[in-house]
């Protein structure tokens, strides 16, 4: 076995990757309990919190206002549980979720991606360009679809204006819904540039304007099931119900099965699985859902659809897209293009790394340079790093705490006006840079 050398391995020498190696294994059941776990946060979140809005608030005597904070707090938590699938489906789009490739695709589209209204395949593009070009202006697929509406280009940026601009003014429903339909456009209807699209041909066939005509086909699907299945929860019967989905679904796999393949979202990554069949289970699981709404507001003679809209819809479009920018700034804003240098290590308390940075997400410059090491071995990595590899000691920027440590370390907040957050300024990434190409 070979023992650690304290400062004297440099990265990727032999003897450092001997000790990296067994961090990379990935099995076919940890990520089970992670994903468990969620599940089980948003049931131990939604139930009290429908159940006291719908039942307990009236039946208690408590004024209409008393449904406010319980509100808030379930907005808080459910856009936080939202991320952790997000993390989850990274884990997938680094195919590291689990050992088995269709395994691995399939538990991070069905519990992971599709209740987020998007697909691995779709992530996996943008992301893996990340990767590779990471804080290239003019390569980077995140800079290009969603750095100015990040605002990537204009670090570095005095703390008070990060304040005044992220906590603050992003709040405002247009600048917030703005983003999230950068993030919509980009990740849910798989539009965008990327780097994995040299061979394919400039103008894809089956365009209608810059959206797919399955995409079109597909909202199209959504919006018919909805309405019939909606008419049958008031006054049809529970056989109707199941007997109209099975049909809506046989109907839409059928047109899915006519439709050219070339028309489907494409690059040169081959996918796990077809296109076809992601369509095809894609809407199956939001038929499911409507599904169950509408059997329970015909049994019930109560429209939960109102909870599905308060309670999962709302954080989607709100807290969820807010923890993910603030994340992205914090991994990557004033950073540069250096290998070693193009993130940051991030220490912060249990609840914001809970919500915020989640699956590895601190650990980010660790898992830019190892990528196929999952989330639960990355802080592991950092240590191996930190104890054998000068390069990685002397330059790794590690933040500790958002606002304030008591031993004068970076904080988050220091690195948004200098990026190893001491005393010299560099210039922002991108900085007078407008959007690229990936040509």
């Amino acid at each position: 076995m070979i023992q650690a050398k304290p400062y004297g391995m440099p990265l990727n020498s032999r003897e450092l990757n001997a000790l990296i190696l067994p961090l990379r294994r990935t099995d076919n059941v940890t990520n089970f309990f992670y994903i468990a776990a969620d599940y089980l946060t948003l049931a131990a979140t939604l139930i009290p919190a429908i159940a006291f809005v719908h039942f307990y608030r009236e039946a208690w005597g408590l004024p209409w206002i008393a449904n406010v904070p319980v509100y808030l707090l379930a907005l808080l938590v459910v856009g936080a549980v939202q991320h952790r699938f997000a993390g989850m489906g990274h884990e997938g789009a680094h195919y590291i979720l689990l050992r088995n490739r269709i395994a691995n695709e399939l538990v991070s589209d069905i519990f992971c991606m599709f209740p987020l209204f998007s697909t691995t395949a779709q992530y996996r593009l943008i992301h893996l360009g990340h990767h590779e070009y990471t804080n290239d202006w003019e390569h980077d697929p995140e800079l290009l679809n969603l750095g100015k509406t990040r605002a990537m280009d204009e670090f570095p940026m005095s703390k008070l204006e990060f304040v005044l601009r992220f906590y603050t003014r992003i709040l405002w429903p247009p600048a917030l819904l703005g983003y999230v339909w950068y993030n919509i456009y980009i990740t849910s209807l798989g539009n965008g540039l990327h780097p994995y699209d040299k061979t394919l041909p400039e103008r894809s066939p089956g365009m209608v304007g810059p959206m797919r005509a399955t995409s079109l086909l597909g909202l199209g699907y959504i919006g018919a099931m909805v309405a019939v299945l909606g008419y049958l929860s008031w006054f049809g019967t529970q056989t109707q119900i199941f007997v109209a989905a099975a049909a809506l679904m046989a109907v839409a796999s059928v047109v899915i099965a006519a439709i050219p393949l070339d028309w489907f979202f494409k690059s040169d990554l081959k996918p796990i699985y077809s296109p076809k069949i992601a369509s095809v289970l894609r809407l199956l699981s939001l038929t499911a859902l409507e599904v169950a709404l509408a059997s329970a507001r015909q049994r019930t003679g109560f429209d939960w659809g109102i909870y599905f809209w308060l309670f999962w819809i709302a954080p989607l479009f709100t807290t969820f897209p807010y923890y993910m920018l603030l994340r992205d700034l914090y991994q990557h804003a004033n950073a540069d293009e250096g290998k070693l240098t193009n993130s940051r290590v991030i220490f912060c308390n249990p609840l914001t790394r809970w919500g915020m940075f989640i699956y590895g997400q601190d650990m980010h410059l660790t898992h830019h340079l190892y990528p196929a090491i999952p989330h639960y071995n990355l802080r592991k990595l950092h240590e191996v790093l930190t104890t054998n590899s000068p390069e990685y000691h002397e330059q790794v920027v590690e933040c500790h705490g958002m606002f304030w440590n008591s031993e004068g370390k970076p904080t988050m907040l220091d690195v948004v006006e200098n990026p190893t957050g001491g005393d010299h300024q560099m210039a922002g990434v991108g900085a007078g840079h407008g959007a690229g190409t990936l040509n």
